[in-house]
């Protein structure tokens, strides 16, 4: 633990204790039972909790159906500090389980701010996409056909590649082990076909309507947007820390936060974000129910790798061979 445990219980009571400095307190008062009787301690002398005037309102009527007490001998301790150390040992419970689950919306508010600049990188992120199932009864439909462009190919086994400036390259993959290739570099468009002409467009919009959540405020190529969008749209909860007693384990420890969509928005209908606790990096997301053409789908994204990909990735000519015939939009 970095902070000084008297501190954070100062700043505790305070209301001032930063999501790192929480998990530091929940930490030190997992690790000892002296620790939770120390929280109680400094609970009594605080002034927030009153905890004399707590215990004797809690205890009135208990007292009042109790012989009167003989009078105690020098040295033992007093009835009332007893009784109010009972009292704020029962009220350390609960606020250890406040801790652990009781975090308000407004904590997981400002965690879903620091998740969201903590997306705020140079590095070029992979991840993998999974579709998990489609919710029965899906009825079958014919791919659509869209002027030029080919039916979607699955997303399953995808793989997409972002870049800060809505910079991405999707690849699907296709029957007999073919690609099909969708990208942006921020100033044109693309789509590099197994055959057939490359096709380029200024419009970036043009390709990116492959990639499911475009159309519903939830980009996947910008995740700090999507992630914008969770404040006003969805209810947050955070979850309890996993493995957070592990020492050892702390800087690969994973918190999970759950969003689900409120009434009358667009969008997921429950979206899951695994991170890691101390950098903010997501590890995963998950989207349950994303809208996608006709079908509603549950996808995963487990980010594989962030690293700079080289200057001219997010070009199409990285994606083709120089026969290949290009034509523009």
């Amino acid at each position: 633990m970095t902070s000084n445990p008297s501190e954070l219980l100062s700043r505790y009571f305070d209301d001032l204790l930063s999501e790192d400095e929480h998990h530091d307190l929940q930490v030190w008062l997992r690790s000892s039972t002296d620790h939770a009787w120390e929280f109680a301690r400094f609970a009594l002398l605080h002034d927030r909790l009153r905890g004399e005037q707590l215990a004797i309102s809690l205890l009135q009527p208990t007292l009042a159906d109790q012989p009167r007490a003989l009078p105690v001998a020098l040295g033992r301790p007093r009835r009332s500090m007893v009784i109010s150390v009972g009292v704020v040992m029962a009220l350390v419970a609960v606020l250890m389980v406040l801790l652990e689950i009781g975090k308000t919306p407004v904590a997981a508010a400002t965690e879903l701010k620091r998740l969201i600049a903590a997306q705020q990188t140079e590095l070029d992120r992979t991840y993998r996409i999974a579709v998990e199932d489609v919710p029965a009864p899906q009825r079958k439909r014919q791919p659509v056909v869209d002027g030029n462009r080919p039916p979607k190919p699955t997303l399953d086994g995808a793989i997409l590649h972002v870049r800060k400036g809505n910079q991405f390259v999707l690849i699907r993959p296709m029957a007999g082990g073919r690609q099909f290739v969708t990208g942006s570099n921020g100033r044109t468009s693309w789509a590099v076909r197994p055959d057939g002409p490359v096709r380029v467009s200024t419009d970036l919009t043009r390709f990116n309507r492959d990639l499911p959540g475009h159309e519903h405020e939830f980009p996947l190529i910008q995740i700090e947007r999507g992630l914008a969008h969770l404040q006003d749209a969805y209810d947050i909860q955070l979850l309890p820390i996993e493995n957070s007693d592990d020492t050892a384990a702390e800087v690969s420890t994973t918190r999970l936060l759950v969003a689900v969509k409120k009434p009358g928005h667009r969008g997921p209908q429950r979206v899951e974000i695994t991170y890691a606790v101390r950098t903010g990096q997501i590890r995963q997301l998950r989207f349950i129910e994303m809208p996608y053409g006709p079908e509603h789908l549950t996808v995963r994204l487990t980010q594989e790798e962030e690293r700079p990909l080289g200057p001219a990735f997010f070009d199409h000519q990285s994606h083709h061979g120089l026969d290949r015939v290009v034509e523009e939009e």
